[in-house]
């Protein structure tokens, strides 16, 4: 009956109809929804996932001495990465590449796995090849290798000013010395290039968004000429007074310019650290080692009674024949001396007339003079690590402490507040401030 299933037929188109237009609207809106009201947020997650930003580290700032004689510069070297998801066989990759840059072959194996499953594009092999390394994989000439150029620190000069230039670490990162204390003026500005890769994450687009900006050249008051004939001087002289180490401070009394500073034993920045011995080495005994400075603070002594007091250097002392009993105490001087002038009490050393000369001047002035020459603070050379030194507040000496502290003892001091004690009496008198850096040069930033 005809009449009965075109009745029957056109409910069912009606339903069909209505059914394909609500499809098609909810089509339209979910359209809408994403190409109009989620636009940015989803063509933002699909550049994150095709576009990955690369720091390109800038080589740190040169570092001169006061004749502009490089002591440390950044040099360019080759650094090897890859995009694991190209790397054919990877057992056979990391087995070659493992051999020759030295790597462990298990552990890239890992790594190259571990990138292939999470389907990342790249991948650092190994930073700042030698150049026989990359000379040796170069030869290879694999598609899925690429080469990309970064800078490393180098020393020209060796072991040369090692504890005042310190060093860096695998990340270029200052760690010690100059390079410790001004990171942030030589490290520069990092570059950013950006990579963009296709849903199988091959990389077809690299671009540079900015440049690497090398750091602040560093001009140094060290002078090259006298820091290596310090170096050679203090490890003559450990050596031959069996010592197990020594340090010597080179400063002109006018103006405070640490021209060498030295240590022994020594270390070559170039190599890193591999065991306890070579890590000692590397510690700055000249700022950071205080020690009872003996005869030498005798200067100091005499110092505060010429101000103090109406000694001249032709005052005499009886230094006792060699020895001299201070409450109670004992004092001995090296070799037996009967009447000294207070110039020849400083000439030969004697302990016995740098105590009577100590007690000339009483308590509280050796202390105030003892602390106007700098000691127990720091002189703020930069440099880490300094240490302030000791000395006992004058409410904390004993009744004998002005005989210990007028030969050099009860008391600590560094190489460096020794060197400027006696810059002050070199230069009639002023306390100078150690300087170590003459000026800075800003490297010209590129647009």
């Amino acid at each position: 009956m005809p009449g009965r299933d075109a009745d029957l037929a056109y409910p069912r188109l009606k339903l069909f109809t209505r059914l394909c237009f609500v499809w098609g609207l909810v089509i339209v809106v979910r359209l809408f929804q994403l190409q109009i009201l989620h636009h940015d947020e989803y063509a933002r997650q699909a550049q994150q996932q095709q576009e990955h930003q690369i720091e390109v580290r800038a080589p740190r700032g040169v570092i001169l001495d006061r004749n502009n004689q490089p002591l440390a510069m950044s040099v360019a070297v080759d650094s090897v990465c890859v995009n694991p998801l190209r790397i054919p066989d990877i057992a056979v990759a990391s087995e070659i590449l493992s051999r020759v840059l030295d790597l462990d072959s298990g552990e890239l194996r890992a790594r190259l796995a571990s990138a292939v499953e999470a389907r990342r594009g790249f991948l650092w092999i190994k930073r700042k090849l030698t150049l026989e390394e990359s000379e040796r994989l170069r030869a290879y000439n694999f598609d899925w290798l690429e080469f990309r150029t970064e800078s490393s620190r180098y020393y020209p000069k060796g072991a040369l000013a090692a504890h005042v230039l310190g060093g860096v670490d695998h990340e270029e990162k200052g760690n010690g010395g100059i390079e410790q204390f001004f990171d942030k003026d030589l490290k520069g500005t990092p570059g950013i290039m950006r990579t963009t890769a296709d849903v199988r994450q091959n990389v077809f687009d690299l671009k540079v968004y900015s440049d690497p900006q090398p750091g602040t050249t560093l001009q140094l008051s060290i002078d090259e000429r006298i820091q290596y004939v310090a170096e050679q001087e203090i490890a003559k002289a450990v050596k031959e007074h069996h010592a197990n180490f020594g340090t010597v401070v080179v400063m002109d009394p006018n103006t405070g310019d640490v021209l060498a500073l030295a240590n022994y034993p020594s270390y070559n920045p170039n190599e890193a650290p591999t065991d306890k011995a070579s890590f000692e080495a590397r510690k700055n005994l000249a700022v950071m080692a205080p020690f009872e400075p003996g005869s030498v603070f005798k200067v100091i002594t005499l110092s505060a009674a010429f101000e103090t007091t109406n000694l001249r250097p032709e005052t005499m002392f009886h230094c006792g024949n060699g020895s001299f009993t201070l409450f109670r105490r004992v004092i001995h001087d090296a070799h037996p001396y009967g009447m000294l002038s207070a110039a020849d009490v400083l000439a030969k050393s004697s302990n016995i007339g740098a105590i009577k000369i100590g007690l000339m001047a009483g308590n509280e002035n050796l202390y105030n003079y003892v602390k106007k020459f700098g000691f127990g603070e720091r002189t703020g050379i930069p440099l880490p690590g300094e240490g302030r030194g000791v000395v006992r507040r004058l409410d904390k000496w004993i009744a004998s402490s002005i005989g210990s502290v007028a030969m050099g003892h009860e008391i600590s001091a560094t190489a460096l507040q020794l060197a400027r004690a006696c810059s002050v009496v070199a230069n009639g008198g002023r306390l100078m401030r150690p300087r170590l850096v003459l000026g800075k040069r800003v490297a010209i930033r590129h647009r």
